[in-house]
């Protein structure tokens, strides 16, 4: 079974994020003028990590199934379950590294455990909605 693979679209605030990261850990050494040796190492791992978390978010199409993989799990869900698709732009904490994203309702609530839809930001969102129709045309695409 071919997968297909789309990457999470980045927003500023991820850079933000790792700048703010070695800032505040570069922020001690220098006020005090202490040796940065410690500072270094600290905001190396820091970043490190958050290079981990961020590149780890993927989107996968599998047969009749979506993935989302965050750090190092996947999840799987069934595409013939999605009632709705929809473009918004929200900050929600989900499974996204863009404020630019797709929500999706699934019609079954029993598969998200939640009556929320499930937020995710493929880096070419018409492509991605297009490849989810194509699959279950029978979703709902609201504009």
């Amino acid at each position: 079974m071919v997968k297909k693979y789309y990457r999470s679209k980045v927003d500023w605030w991820v850079y933000a994020t790792a700048v703010f990261t070695v800032a505040s850990c570069m922020l001690v050494p220098i006020l005090s003028k202490e040796d940065y040796r410690h500072a270094i190492i600290l905001s190396t791992v820091f970043v490190g990590f958050e290079i981990f978390v961020f590149a780890s978010i993927r989107y996968a199409i599998r047969g009749n199934e979506l993935g989302v993989r965050m750090f190092y799990k996947w999840q799987w869900f069934p595409i013939d379950k999605i009632a709705e698709i929809k473009k918004v732009t929200s900050f929600l904490s989900t499974a996204a590294l863009s404020a630019h994203r797709v929500s999706i309702k699934f019609s079954d609530r029993k598969i998200l455990k939640s009556v929320s839809p499930m937020e995710i930001s493929p880096k070419d969102r018409d492509k991605f909605i297009d490849d989810l129709l194509t699959i279950n045309p029978k979703i709902t695409l609201i504009k």
